[in-house]
C-alpha cells in the first residue's frame, strides 16, 4: 500500500456531510491520464489512520491500493495527487506521499 494524505473537500463545494471514520473506505479515483472517466475508472481502498485539522483543511492519513489486482499499478508510483469520488461527486484530493 502506499501512504497518502487525504484532503476532504469541505460539504458547501461537494464534498461529504461527515468525513470517513479510520478504517477502510472505498472510493472511485481519478487520475489526470483518466480521458475516458468514469467508464473506466478505478476503484481505490484506503486503510484511514487518523484525522487532523490544520490550516481549515480537513485531513486524513493513511493508505491506498487499487481494488482489482489489474489496475495500473504504476500511477500510484508515478503520480503526486489523484482525485477520489463518490459516484460522480469529487469529495477528496489525495497526495501520495513517496519516501
Amino acid at each position: 500500500m502506499n501512504r497518502v494524505k487525504i484532503v476532504w473537500l469541505p460539504e458547501s463545494k461537494g464534498g461529504r456531510k461527515t468525513i470517513p471514520p479510520a478504517g477502510k473506505y472505498y472510493a472511485v479515483s481519478r487520475f489526470k491520464e483518466d480521458k475516458e472517466w468514469p467508464n473506466n475508472a478505478w476503484s481505490v481502498v484506503f486503510e484511514i489512520d487518523e484525522c487532523e485539522i490544520k490550516n481549515n483543511e480537513i485531513c486524513s492519513l493513511g493508505a491506498v491500493r487499487f481494488l482489482m489486482d489489474t489496475a495500473p499499478e504504476s500511477r500510484l508510483e508515478s503520480q503526486n495527487k489523484f482525485e477520489i469520488y463518490e459516484g460522480l461527486q469529487k469529495v477528496a484530493y489525495v497526495y501520495l506521499i513517496h519516501n
